[in-house]
């Protein structure tokens, strides 16, 4: 008996549920979940004021081929790539926005990692949620083709 409280003790005390990291901190990457969409608009918005207020670094289309929110305030101005399932990965993306601290923990639990902008989505043909996308830190490594020299063989 004193086992069963113990364990329930510990799977309820606030040491056991506190949030790693926490919610001012950056996403540990690589992320899954859920990604959803800004209305028209509100993203380019988003992006022109934090970077009028030096918050974000400057990353216009199409060094940056998108912007994105995040839930944690410790990703803004953070570049990272989305891998889509049917898409592939896109990139990089600037970290634009973040959820409210009040919206964290409802938004955690239903599994959303970011929201992208309307022109993403449009892109994407999102009309809901997409799910089991992958948020990275960097890109897909690129191959670069190695030139050989020509080598003429006589017959």
């Amino acid at each position: 008996m004193f086992a069963a409280l113990l364990a329930l003790n510990l799977l309820f005390s606030p040491l056991a549920q506190t949030i790693d990291p926490p919610w001012y901190a950056a996403t540990r990457l690589p992320a899954r979940g859920e990604v959803t969409f800004y209305a028209p608009g509100v993203m380019e918005t988003v992006y022109h004021l934090r970077l009028e207020r030096a918050q974000v670094p400057y990353c216009d289309r199409p060094a940056c081929v998108g912007y994105i929110a995040t839930l944690r305030p410790g990703d803004l101005g953070r570049k990272v790539w989305l891998d889509v399932p049917g898409i592939g990965v896109e990139g990089p993306f600037l970290v634009v926005d973040y959820a409210a601290a009040k919206d964290f923990e409802r938004l955690r639990r239903r599994g959303l990692i970011a929201e992208v902008d309307n022109v993403t989505a449009r892109r994407w043909g999102m009309t809901r949620p997409t799910y089991d996308v992958i948020m990275l830190a960097e890109g897909p490594q690129v191959m670069h083709r190695q030139l050989l020299p020509l080598m003429l063989i006589d017959r």
